[in-house]
């Protein structure tokens, strides 16, 4: 996590292979690791279905990438989660353009998804062709 202060309260920080087989591991332990903090029902399934939108997103855009997640619990008990993935040519959408392209379309809800669980979402691109998305739960 980029934050010096949410270091200490980091409950998970962890490099996923990039693969689907993973993502299901990754909602489970950030499920446990927050359930152990006794956080509420909702906090908990908002954060649980963050971070399978954005693992997934991750894994779709750079197939076999690995991806590393971070998730903290800052002192007021909001989550702060935190995926680095490679970036994927083009890179992710501006937040404009977050959602799909018609009610038709497979695909392109992730984001949308996120912004709309979160209380914050920041997408930055990293010189060395990482994209790290921090999204915010209160």
């Amino acid at each position: 996590m980029s934050s010096g202060a949410l270091r200490s309260r980091v409950v998970l920080d962890r490099e996923f292979e990039g693969t689907t087989d993973t993502l299901r591991t990754a909602r489970s332990e950030v499920w446990g690791r927050l359930s152990d903090r006794g956080l509420n029902l909702d906090l908990l399934e908002r954060a649980e279905l963050v971070v399978s939108e954005l693992a997934s997103n991750a894994v779709q855009a750079s197939p076999r990438a690995p991806y590393r997640l971070c998730v903290a619990v800052a002192a007021d008990e909001s989550v702060v989660i935190e995926l680095t993935s490679a970036a994927a040519p083009g890179g992710p959408p501006p937040r404009r353009e977050w959602g799909p392209s018609n009610v038709l379309a497979p695909s392109g809800r992730g984001l949308m998804i996120v912004d709309e669980l979160s209380d914050n979402v920041n997408v930055q691109r990293e010189n060395e062709g990482k994209i790290v998305v921090t999204a915010t739960l209160r």
